[in-house]
């Protein structure tokens, strides 16, 4: 396997791995609200929003670089090299 295909492999990992985090959080934010009432302002207002904030377009806005920003900064480069692959 060439190194632009692993590449653009492992870059549609980091893809569906960010978007299993983004469900998983979201149950999370479910269980806590529901089965854990009096807990929930504080974990939305910090570890829950943390998380959301890091792995971005979740409802949070930073400065920083999150998991999404990423993932939209480096879609070029995981693909263009594959693409010389097959000429």
């Amino acid at each position: 396997m060439s190194n632009a295909i692993q590449k653009a492999e492992s870059f549609q990992r980091l893809v569906e791995v960010r978007e299993e985090i983004a469900q998983l959080v979201e149950e999370a934010q479910h269980l806590v609200r529901t089965d854990f009432k009096d807990d929930y302002n504080n974990a939305e207002g910090y570890w829950l929003a943390h998380i959301k904030c890091a792995l971005g377009d979740m409802g949070y806005h930073t400065y920083s670089t999150t998991f999404s920003g990423f993932l939209r900064s480096n879609e070029e480069a995981a693909y263009e090299d594959e693409e010389d692959c097959f000429e």
